[in-house]
């Protein structure tokens, strides 16, 4: 997964602390940036003071995030800080072999729509703050709360270092090196720990409300700037037809994986190779086959199976709030941020001068921007922002804020998150069982404080460990897929089963990393990914077959003594899902469609758009669509995929209300005696998100009409 992460920061460069004078560009990214931390402080001090009574206010804001400040801000914590630079330098790098990966804005949403809504409903059934609360009260294991720990520190910390790190060398970077990265990495970064640790998670959905529309507007306008320079959507079009009939690409030629001899840069080198892995003998024409993108992509479904993650769906209202998050965020703007802007910033740069070889073989449409070599590719997105140094320098500095809040959006999230459930499910659970909230809140900041100080020592002077760590973060976390299935699906998973498994699949995670060959020596027969399979998947893979073999053999042997007990939580889910019995039926045409869309759209299936649309060498005159087959092919299957989710979350009704009232200790009450208590469902309402979806649309295609047509 680092290679997802280490284009968030460039580690190799060096910087001076004071240079001679500050550029006016730096005044506006200072102006800019105070701007932006004055509204986070107000937020920190505001949020401060709904969080005095209970632990649920500071937690989880009371259990009251409606539908569209979730949408706001879980879109950009789950994507923003993971995604605005790494995509487009990769992009840029891999060409649009990667653009594949951007299914991540239809996979993610499919994890939580398994799991979001059900674990709403026991968290707000028991009580529970956090997912290590409601693993030890379901497996009755103590085991698993310690693994729910130690993976939120190890998935927290790394992330949270690599976040900071690119928030600083951003700052370098811009400023002209005035500012070193450490000393903006540090200054900046406190902004993240005042507003979480004295707001909570009330503090982190309003300023995230506001992140999220400096992500959006960024990605947007980086990509509309882009595009302007390179003239029309013909001149994109034939430039890189004429690129796709030669063999200028940092991958050389697929040499007929994926059915035909074709230049990496505009296809898939098959469904998978048969190789030991990188760092042993990598793949032909490329590393992304179409098995490398599906195990990739669902792997990245880690970000919400995480414990972090996990515990912002507590945060609901109600379990409708995830559809717009699902739909309406995910599925459909960060589609369209990944799958369209994100696309232009890094495919254009490549037309802008960016390529060396492209410039040579005289490809290029303009060299606006200075050429770039493989290895500083995480740069990509910094030189296109400067492209507006000589026409409006206050954008810079605007789009600079704008990587600030999205690289921050996600890291307050990891902060808040990791340290409340190392507060509660470690030093609560067993250092201070009888602490009051006074000290429990106190105990909590200290924490959130030591995770914030680990991460930015990490990124300061242990470089090397913050790249390892954080590679293998998310597959790691990806692991607790069987955890939340046995706790919501699968009753038959048992305890021992799902240890057992978990424990493995982190192990051969660790094997089929760059991590491993270091610990063996270099020893390991196979490399990072071997197979072009994600580590992710492989330890999932071996997880799967632990548990299903230890619950199968404590079935048959009759060891399972707690079946009933995890039986009750698994009645109390199926009873008030709230699945309407008209669509009952649907379930069977519900699978078909998810795993044509898997198949064809993000898994093996994928290779067909290699040429579906038109060989990439056959010229721009024989491309059906006018843009290169694989990229029209991933566009349309995005498409297909935004109604999957949509028919899942809505139709399926796994992100709707259920049908009843849900709240602490009704366990053993009829349903008539629930019905008439007030609950979360008295005052919905519809809110007013329709209307400003409708007038940002209609802005949005004014500015577009004006400057473009």
């Amino acid at each position: 997964m680092n290679q997802h992460l280490d284009a968030a920061l460039n580690l190799t460069k060096g910087s001076t602390i004071w240079p001679s004078h500050m550029s006016e560009k730096s005044v506006w990214l200072f102006i800019f940036i105070l701007l932006y931390a004055a509204y986070c402080f107000f937020w920190g001090v505001r949020g401060s003071r709904y969080n005095s009574d209970n632990p649920e206010n500071y937690y989880l804001a009371n259990r009251s995030i409606s539908s569209w400040v979730f949408f706001f801000a879980a879109t950009a914590a789950t994507f923003a800080g993971l995604t605005v630079i790494s995509q487009a330098s990769l992009i840029y790098h891999d060409g649009f072999q990667y653009v594949g990966t951007a299914f991540i804005a239809i996979t993610v949403p499919l994890g939580s729509i398994f799991f979001f809504k059900r674990q709403w409903m026991l968290s707000r059934k028991f009580g529970y703050i956090t997912p290590g609360e409601m693993y030890y009260d379901y497996y009755k294991s103590d085991a698993i709360r310690i693994i729910s720990v130690l993976v939120t520190f190890f998935f927290a910390v790394p992330l949270l270092a690599v976040l900071f790190g690119a928030t600083g060398y951003l700052v370098n970077i811009l400023t002209g090196e005035y500012v070193s990265r450490e000393l903006g990495m540090w200054v900046i970064s406190t902004i993240i720990l005042f507003y979480v640790t004295r707001g909570g998670f009330k503090s982190i959905f309003s300023v995230g409300v506001v992140q999220s529309w400096l992500y959006f507007l960024t990605v947007i306008i980086l990509g509309l700037i882009t595009y302007s320079l390179i003239g029309d959507f013909e001149s994109f079009g034939k430039s890189l037809a004429k690129i796709a009939s030669s063999k200028v690409s940092f991958w050389g030629n697929t040499n007929g994986y994926g059915g035909g001899d074709y230049n990496g840069y505009f296809a898939l080198p098959g469904v998978i190779q048969w190789v030991a892995g990188l760092g042993k003998n990598e793949a032909i024409g490329g590393p992304w086959t179409a098995m490398m993108i599906f195990t990739f992509t669902i792997s990245f479904m880690g970000i919400i199976l995480s414990p972090s993650f996990s515990m912002l769906s507590y945060t609901a209202k109600h379990p409708k709030v995830f559809s717009y998050y699902q739909i309406w965020g995910s599925a459909v703007v960060v589609g369209l941020l990944l799958f369209i802007f994100t696309t232009f910033q890094g495919i254009g740069a490549s037309l802008l001068g960016a390529n060396a070889e492209i410039n040579s073989s005289g490809f290029s449409i303009d060299k606006l921007l200075p050429e770039i070599s493989n290895s500083d590719h995480s740069s990509i997105v910094y030189h296109i922002m400067n492209l507006m140094d000589n026409h409006a320098l206050w954008l810079t500095g605007l789009l600079a804020v704008g990587l600030i809040a999205a690289l921050q959006s996600t890291a307050a999230s990891l902060l808040m998150t990791s340290g409340s459930i190392i507060t509660r499910d470690f030093y609560k659970a067993y250092v201070d069982q009888n602490m009051n909230w006074e000290k429990e809140r106190r105990a909590a900041r200290i924490i959130m404080m030591l995770i914030f100080l680990a991460s930015l020592y990490l990124a300061t002077f242990a470089k090397p460990a913050m790249i390892i760590f954080s590679g293998i973060s998310i597959s790691i976390a990806f692991q607790f897929l069987i955890v939340l299935l046995g706790l919501v699906w699968f009753p038959w998973i048992t305890r021992g089963a799902a240890i057992s498994g978990i424990i493995i699949g982190i192990i051969i995670v660790i094997l089929t990393e760059t991590i491993g060959q270091q610990i063996s020596g270099n020893r390991l027969p196979w490399g990072r990914w071997p197979l072009t399979i994600h580590s992710g998947v492989w330890g999932l893979l071996f997880n799967v077959f632990i548990c299903f073999s230890v619950s199968a053999f404590s079935s048959i042997i009759k060891m399972d003594d707690d079946r009933d007990y995890r039986q009750k939580f698994h009645n109390f889910l199926d009873e008030n899902m709230g699945l309407h019995p008209s669509r009952t039926k649907l379930r069977s045409f519900a699978y078909v469609i998810a795993l044509i869309w898997l198949f064809f759209g993000v898994g093996p299936g994928q290779v067909l758009g290699n040429n579906f649309f038109g060989a990439p060498d056959a010229g721009y005159d024989s491309w059906i669509l006018k843009i290169p087959s694989l990229w029209g092919y991933q566009l349309i299957w995005w498409f297909f995929g935004i109604g999957l989710i949509w028919f899942l979350a809505s139709k399926m009704d796994l992100s709707t209300l259920p049908n009843r009232p849900i709240q602490s200790g009704d366990l053993y009450k009829n349903p008539d005696e629930v019905s008439g208590e007030k609950n979360y469902l008295d005052n919905l309402g519809t809110g007013y998100g329709w209307i400003l979806i409708l007038i940002g649309l209609a802005i949005f295609s004014i500015i577009f009409y004006v400057y473009y047509v």
